[in-house]
């Protein structure tokens, strides 16, 4: 009698999300206004012209004067929105569970959320109470999008749970770490920032870094109003001191989460400082001035760092926020009077041009379905998101393919990608198509052996970006046969 013998070839994909696409794609702020990424058409602006790809005004779902935060799925599809008290579901619903969060509607930055590493479903919101609240500090909820069908639900077993207590600043910002998978949440309470460790496990209570700069302005809790944000390259990190007038400027390691040579600069022309942004190519920076005469402030980030002053730039935006499009959009609310009433408007206002400088500015009175205060939604600097395979494994001297997804938007798009199989075989170098994200390469490992593969993507001016890594697990296979199992592949690691 013959015997037949199959031999089974794996083909296992890794796909990795290495920066933001489209979880940002949805906004809900202000009133119940918003914005909709996913859904362009052109718009007319104030002085006539006409300019495309303008998102869609929305009713939004959180009503807040201030913080907010929404996420959505790689594709765009909204997942919730919240003003870091309720949590709302993609239909408007709030969730199980998505009442009473320790955020505050009237925190600069109420929240942020950032995916749980090595899970597909489950994410961390991390809210910030209002300055001057000493009860709540900062705490982080669970949210598992694979309950109540799909909608989410806030798990009452990890909710609320305390990360720093006490009085702390409206701030909150998130990157990725280096490693791949897991991210660094950032904080600013008055004059010293905190770095905190976020991983499969949880947001660690225990700071990883706590640094201090006297040369930050304290003299009372206005002074920790204002905005933190970092960079598209996650090496750079802005926050703005609202009674202090400061902007304040630091270096950031994505990979050790240290940040360092912490720098400040006073712009005495306003009141305040409040909302702040980078260019996509984080060549400039952008610092809005809140409510009193709203205008908004520029310099270069070498400029910023070598103490050149921010110049005025234009009036009219309260607070700006970067789009997934490369532009800056910025809303208005103003105070019409010295101490009175701060009225809120559904104005528009879109930098088209911010990696030049900002120069390019349109107005669109009234864009908006409802009404903006001061508050956009906040964001990690980019998004990491491991497909994890079930104990993968490869059979030695057989092919096997390995993907990556890239992303295409703002500085961070690469021309080519090299690829590094970590077993001394040649880089093999990729060319990057402006319509494409995903990217393959098959490659066969003679021995067995644990290996890392690096994928580097470089930039049009050489420049490296964020390297991808994962790694391959490759062991010598054999086949058993016997009357009754024709072929079964053995590997003992995955027994």
């Amino acid at each position: 009698m013959k015997k037949l013998i199959y031999v089974c070839l794996l083909l296992i994909g890794f796909s990795i999300n290495s920066y933001a696409q489209k979880e940002t794609s949805w906004w809900h702020f202000g009133f119940n206004a918003g914005l909709n990424f996913n859904s362009l058409s052109s718009a007319t602006a104030s002085d006539a012209t006409v300019l495309t790809g303008m998102p869609q005004a929305i009713t939004g779902y959180v009503n807040t004067y201030e913080g907010c935060f929404t996420v959505s799925t790689y594709d765009g599809e909204l997942l919730f929105a919240s003003d870091g008290i309720t949590v709302y579901n993609k239909n408007g619903a709030i969730m199980p569970n998505g009442s009473g969060l320790m955020g505050d509607p009237s925190a600069t930055q109420s929240g942020i959320v950032i995916p749980r590493p090595r899970s597909l479903t489950q994410y961390y919101v991390v809210t910030v109470p209002v300055q001057g609240s000493t009860a709540y500090g900062i705490r982080y909820s669970i949210v598992d999008m694979s309950l109540n069908g799909g909608l989410g639900d806030v798990m009452s077993t990890s909710k609320n749970i305390v990360i720093k207590s006490g009085s702390v600043g409206e701030n909150i910002a998130a990157v990725p770490n280096d490693n791949g998978e897991d991210y660094w949440l950032l904080h600013r309470t008055a004059q010293t920032f905190s770095v905190y460790a976020v991983t499969a496990s949880g947001i660690s209570s225990t700071p990883h870094q706590t640094i201090t700069n006297t040369g930050i302005i304290y003299t009372g809790t206005g002074n920790n109003l204002g905005e933190l944000v970092v960079s598209p390259d996650y090496t750079k990190l802005l926050a703005v001191n609202w009674s202090g007038q400061q902007v304040i400027s630091a270096v950031f390691d994505p990979a050790t989460g240290l940040i360092s040579g912490v720098q400040t600069q006073t712009i005495s022309a306003v009141t305040t400082t409040y909302g702040a942004a980078f260019s996509p190519d984080g060549n400039y920076i952008y610092v809005t001035s809140a409510y009193n005469t709203p205008q908004i402030y520029r310099n270069t980030w070498a400029g910023l760092r070598s103490g050149v002053a921010s110049t005025f730039l234009a009036l009219g935006p309260s607070n700006i926020k970067a789009g997934i499009d490369g532009r800056l959009y910025g809303i208005r609310c103003y105070r019409p009077a010295a101490g009175g009433a701060v009225v809120s408007t559904k104005d528009l206002y879109v930098i088209t041009n911010p990696n030049a400088g900002g120069t390019v500015m349109k107005y669109f009175p009234d864009y908006l379905i409802k009404e903006a205060y001061l508050g956009l939604p906040s964001f990690p600097a980019g998004f990491i998101r491991i497909k994890p395979q079930s104990k993968p494994f490869a059979c030695a001297a057989h092919l096997r393919t390995y993907g990556v997804e890239i992303d295409l938007s703002g500085g961070n798009a690469p021309v080519r990608l090299e690829w590094d199989f970590g077993d001394g075989s040649a880089v093999v170098s990729q060319t990057v198509s402006l319509s494409q994200t995903e990217y393959e390469q098959q490659h066969t490992y003679v021995g067995a052996g644990s290996y890392v593969i690096t994928v580097t993507p470089y930039k049009a001016d050489g420049t490296k970006a964020k390297v991808i890594s994962m790694e391959a697990n490759v062991i010598y296979c054999t086949l058993k046969s016997n009357r009754m199992t024709r072929s079964e592949l053995l590997n003992s690691k995955q027994q």
